[in-house]
């Protein structure tokens, strides 16, 4: 699985770079060449500049320029106090240092460097210039350092004047040279050795070739950093007999790595994800690669509200769903950590079909609960929505100091491929954060009501093992035709519309005593200015003696009251009752949600519209 997705993001480097450039080293460098200005922190270049004349080169002087074309400096950074791939390097908070230790320090590597003799004689002569007007340089890049802001930053690089025309790094050709093998360099160098195997196969093009090295693979599929983890022994050298890359597949994943980083990253509630896409027919990734560049320019340039299923604006999947399936998607999520790059899910072979399917599901489960919008809540209490914030929501980053992220995760993996979920312990989840909202005097409204929209949701992909589907309902409860009917016939109405749901007389019964407890409590609420009947609830931790305990109770306050219009809810609720028998088969975090549920959802029973205006307000 995971060599396919490594192979699809050769493809697409392989695309980005053009199958002409192949041998050329211009384009490849275009995708090696980092933009020190990437977060916008370096908007400025120090250019300590040489005359060139007849292969001689003299100091001429320090220029201070906005940072335009990046690709010109040739910027490619490295981690640490190692010298950066050419002499352009960023200013940390020590200019000093900066010019010492990694401008002029760069130079000290010459001789060991892979180059001609002619590249390393034109490197010479510029060290020699560079080292013998070292203090009047610092000096210049002091003064002009001094120009800028104390916030601006800048880099310094190296600049030429021939024949009047100021050129840069990326202009010499032994500057190009040196940055494509040090760049190279990472491929094979690491934990302070090396790992190049010869005459082996790649593992990604499937040829025989003279080199391959072992750390081309982007992102840490796996890590080579214990001896176990190392294939044919426990020696570092041999690292790349795990996953063995030559040259051209190594830079074409350098270069699918950065385009999928730059232009397929996407955040999802509190992580992030790249989507690759992967060509289930034929091997030109142009068109796709196309498609998805079209989505986001479209993106960009319009700013209506989409229909999306995560929190991310830039989203693309609702254009993904509307393709033709071919092509398949990977969704890798991911944590970076300071230096640490960690893989935390690995969603693969996403079809455009399978996402059309969760954005067709969304739209009937919104549309069937455009009722609970209408009846129940208003603008203040919030809409409801589906998206995966719907499930962040019962599965919280934080929560008590427990972290749910890798639930959130497993059930997100398993609703994009298909997998079954398991309802109960969705219900145990969407319990604790009900409860811990009753407990505390907050509305458990907004949860329940999303909570019950999840499990719809997910019934309508199927997910919820052991729920049968009837795929013949498909009832939209209507306000007008729900308002018209008898009280018995709208309470069979709304089971019948949520039928999955309540397939059994003691989800009825406890959904509808849920119904009465709520008005006796709202008739509390306008006697007392209180609502003592909540300590009978105990804490929302309901089961089927306490459920058949309560019946009397509220009957009883009711009467108290003296203002029980609710008789013949009560007879529907005890008719129930009966039919439930003994030994209910629910769990008590079934029974709790389905009493919570009907609580929240009393609107939809009042039994005497102009009696219930007059004495309810909760």
């Amino acid at each position: 699985m995971v060599i396919r997705v490594i192979e699809a993001v050769a493809r697409i480097g392989k695309q980005r770079i053009g199958e002409h450039a192949q041998s050329g080293c211009e384009d490849i460098l275009y995708y090696i060449v980092e933009n020190p200005n990437l977060n916008g922190g370096y908007n400025h270049a120090l250019v300590v500049t040489l005359e060139e004349k007849d292969g001689d080169f003299s100091y001429r002087g320090v220029e201070l320029e906005e940072l335009k074309d990046y690709r010109r400096y040739l910027y490619k950074g490295k981690k640490g106090n190692a010298t950066d791939a050419t002499p352009t390097c960023k200013i940390a908070k020590n200019i000093k240092k900066t010019f010492e230790k990694k401008f002029l320090r760069w130079f000290d590597g010459i001789d060991s460097s892979d180059l001609s003799g002619e590249e390393r004689a034109t490197l010479k002569n510029i060290k020699n210039v560079l080292f013998s007007n070292k203090d009047k340089i610092f000096k210049e890049l002091q003064e002009k350092r001094s120009h800028l802001k104390q916030r601006e930053n800048c880099i310094i690089t190296l600049g030429f004047v021939k024949d009047g025309d100021l050129k840069y790094l990326a202009d010499y050709p032994a500057f190009r040279n040196v940055l494509l093998k040090n760049s190279c360099d990472r491929f094979f160098r690491k934990y302070g050795g090396e790992s190049r195997g010869t005459d082996a196969l790649c593992s990604v093009c499937k040829e025989q070739k003279d080199e391959v090295y072992a750390y081309a693979i982007p992102w840490p599929f796996h890590t080579f950093d214990k001896p176990g983890f190392i294939a044919g022994g426990f020696r570092q050298s041999d690292a790349w007999k795990n996953t063995p890359v030559c040259l051209n597949c190594a830079i074409n994943l350098d270069a699918g790595k950065k385009y999928i980083e730059e232009s397929l990253d996407f955040s999802f509630y509190g992580f992030r994800y790249l989507l690759i896409p992967k060509l289930i027919i034929g091997d030109d990734y142009q068109e796709i690669l196309d498609i998805l560049s079209g989505m986001k320019k479209e993106l960009k340039m319009s700013r209506k509200t989409r229909n999306r299923i995560t929190d991310d604006e830039d989203e693309i999947l609702d254009m993904v769903k509307d393709q033709k399936d071919l092509f398949s998607n990977s969704l890798m999520f991911y944590k970076k950590d300071n230096s640490a790059y960690r893989i935390l899910l690995h969603i693969d072979g996403i079809l455009p079909s399978r996402l059309r399917r969760l954005f067709e599901a969304k739209e009937r489960v919104e549309c069937a609960f455009g009722i609970y919008n209408e009846m129940v809540l208003s603008e203040d209490k919030g809409r409801l929505i589906f998206d995966f914030g719907v499930l962040r929501r019962f599965f919280p980053r934080e929560s008590g100091n427990v972290t749910h992220d890798k639930m959130f995760l497993e059930i997100v993996n398993r609703i994009f491929v298909g997998r079954y979920v398991d309802r109960h312990l969705l219900i145990s989840f969407m319990m604790k954060r009900i409860r811990d909202d009753f407990v505390h005097g907050r509305s458990t409204l907004m949860n329940t009501l999303n909570g019950f929209m999840l499990l719809h949701y997910l019934k309508e992909l199927n997910l919820l093992k052991d729920l049968e589907v009837d795929r013949m309902s498909g009832i939209v409860l209507k306000r007008e035709e729900l308002e018209a009917l008898p009280l018995d016939k709208r309470v069979e109405r709304f089971f019948e519309a949520n039928r999955e749901f309540f397939d059994s007389d003691a989800k009825k019964a406890t959904f509808l005593e849920g119904v009465l407890v709520q008005k006796l409590l709202n008739i509390q609420w306008m006697e007392k200015n209180a609502k003592p009947f909540y300590t009978k609830l105990h804490g929302l931790k309901m089961n089927e003696a306490l459920i058949k305990r309560l019946l009397p109770e509220i009957q009883n306050k009711l009467e108290e009251y003296e203002k029980n219009y609710y008789r013949e809810l009560e007879a529907i609720i005890a008719e129930h009752f009966v039919l439930s028998g003994r030994g209910w088969k629910e769990t008590d975090d079934e029974l709790s949600f389905y009493f919570v549920l009907g609580m929240n959802l009393h609107e939809l029973f009042r039994v005497d519209k102009e009696k219930e205006k007059t004495e309810e307000t909760a």
